[in-house]
């Protein structure tokens, strides 16, 4: 069964809010879930590649900390120079080295913690509600204890252990907090970065869909329009025949009265619908023909071809019906022998292909294309997109063939 084109009728004002409604929630939760799960290298859009996960932050966690590493090792190297000391370049990977260390302690055990405090979900939505300043200074003094306990860590390694007459001065503690400051603030710069970025995509995107939807709603009220101008036509046409009938055919007037009675009742349950199916359709025409069969007799015969499985097929109403017009007014009833119409349903490819084909005189004979093929032309590129065409070609050994092709 194929899928059906975006069909139902909406309030274009009840769209664009609900359109509103499900951005405003996507926006929500997803700069929720970039304030929970962000890492600092998420701002780069390289880094934005890989979908989250514990071995992609735990790389990017040692990239992170050779960043800083790096920092510390310039800062301390520019340091050096302006106070006039010597710096040995074979001096610089042995400060890198130390650097490096302390950073991935100081960084993983960052990870660690703000983890675990973010599996906390009530407590980190009050910290982040509290503003970006607040956040940072919130980082920065629970940071002061990670540093603090980092380095702690490191004195107990050979060769740091120095350190340890440091722990709990004045100086480390003041520097532990000036640390977790700076680290606090660049991810806090960072996240905010990345999180009104996001905000403006989504906001573009919102804008995208409000615009989107007024198209959607111009589309359906052309195609109501459209749509009006083929319902009245045979309409007014058969109530002529029938008009003419009544005195010098009085039971071909009685029959087609009868048979555009059914038309209606078949018609009634589909032309006001948004979608309906071949089976559906088919029935239709040939009621519709039916009513023409009063009037024409044996010169209009009616061949009807659907396969089972197409019988469910979805499409617009009145698309076929105004092809069947044309055959008959273009084709069939100009020939003095009449001819035949057929209408055919097949699978070819991954398309159906819904064929009015005619035995008539001809297309190359028509003096007009009427507003009918006009109308399924426009129809089906509002509505399918370039996924349906209409082709016309010579019928063999004569009239027209006309045949629609829609994606399954």
């Amino acid at each position: 069964m194929a899928t059906s084109p975006n069909l139902q009728t909406i309030s274009p004002g009840a769209t664009l809010a609900a359109c509103d409604a499900i951005r405003q929630t996507e926006k929500k939760l997803q700069i929720e879930s970039t304030q929970a799960h962000f890492h600092p290298l998420e701002t780069i859009a390289f880094f934005r590649k890989w979908p989250r996960s514990f071995v992609r932050n735990f790389i990017y966690t040692l990239l992170f900390n050779a960043l800083f590493a790096t920092g510390f090792t310039l800062i301390a190297v520019f340091g050096l120079l302006t106070s006039g000391r010597q710096v040995l370049l074979s001096d610089v990977p042995v400060a890198f080295a130390d650097y490096l260390l302390i950073s991935n302690v100081i960084g993983f055990a960052f990870w660690g913690v703000i983890g675990a405090i973010e599996r906390i979900e009530p407590f980190m939505r009050w910290v982040t509600q509290r503003g970006l300043f607040m956040t940072m200074l919130f980082y920065a003094f629970m940071g002061t204890f990670i540093v603090t306990g980092s380095f702690v860590v490191v004195s107990l390694i050979p060769g740091y252990s120095g350190i340890g007459k440091w722990l709990f001065t004045i100086p480390q503690l003041v520097s532990s907090f000036i640390i977790s400051l700076i680290v606090s603030t660049v991810l806090g710069l960072f996240w905010q970065r990345r999180t009104n970025e996001l905000a403006a995509q989504l906001t573009l995107l919102a804008e995208r869909e409000r615009a989107e939807s007024a198209q959607r709603a111009a589309v359906q009220a052309n195609l109501r329009a459209l749509q009006a101008q083929i319902e009245p036509h045979f309409l007014f046409n058969t109530l002529a025949n029938v008009t003419s009938l009544i005195h010098t055919r009085p039971d071909d007037a009685k029959r087609m009265l009868e048979e555009f009675i059914a038309y209606l009742r078949t018609s009634l349950a589909t032309t006001r619908e948004n979608e309906t199916t071949l089976a559906q359709e088919f029935m239709l025409m040939q009621r519709f023909l039916a009513v023409l069969q009063v009037r024409m007799g044996s010169r209009l015969q009616v061949r009807v071809e659907l396969p089972v499985d197409l019988q469910s097929f979805v499409l617009p109403p009145m698309l076929i019906q105004p092809l069947v017009e044309n055959a008959i007014k273009h084709g069939v009833e100009p020939k003095i022998d009449g001819g035949e119409i057929r209408l055919k349903a097949a699978k070819v490819g991954d398309a159906v292909a819904i064929e009015v084909a005619d035995t008539g005189m001809g297309f190359q004979h028509s003096t007009s294309n009427g507003i009918g093929l006009k109308n399924v032309r426009e129809r089906l590129d509002k509505l399918y997109e370039g996924k349906a065409t209409l082709a016309i070609e010579d019928n063999v050994p004569s009239g027209t063939k006309i045949t629609i092709r829609i994606a399954a």
